[in-house]
């Protein structure tokens, strides 16, 4: 068995909550303007948003992620790749926190991101049947 070097020992341990690949479009309003971006993975914490133009450390704006119903972040620049986008730190709506965990759980299961996430309409009522007509 292999040691583990000491820089990804030191990124494994810092990390606070569990990361997960996630593909989706955002759209990001910040400096009075809207742009599309696309999130590359999420934890409970943060997302990774690659960006066409970078914001600095200590940005705010928000990332309403385009799922079957659009769910809204208020997140802050913590960390920039140049010419690849920032990692944010993020806070989510008290509406959305339902939402936003159910997309965490299905993506800790491996199922669809787009449908976890998404309000699911109330469910309909039993349709009654029609009397049927007598001869």
């Amino acid at each position: 068995m292999n040691p583990i070097p000491r820089r990804e020992l030191t990124r494994r341990l810092r990390r606070e909550f569990a990361r997960f690949q996630f593909q989706a479009k955002a759209e990001i309003q910040w400096q009075s303007r809207k742009i599309w971006a696309s999130v590359t993975d999420v934890s409970r914490g943060g997302l990774f948003i690659e960006m066409p133009e970078a914001a600095s450390v200590g940005a705010r704006f928000t990332a309403q992620l385009a799922l079957n119903e659009p769910l809204r972040l208020t997140c802050i620049v913590r960390r920039v790749v140049p010419g690849l986008g920032v990692g944010v730190s993020i806070t989510v709506p008290e509406e959305s926190r339902n939402r936003f965990e159910a997309l965490l759980l299905a993506l800790s299961a491996g199922a669809d991101p787009a449908m976890a996430a998404a309000k699911m309409p109330p469910p309909e009522p039993p349709k009654r049947r029609a009397a049927t007509a007598r001869a």
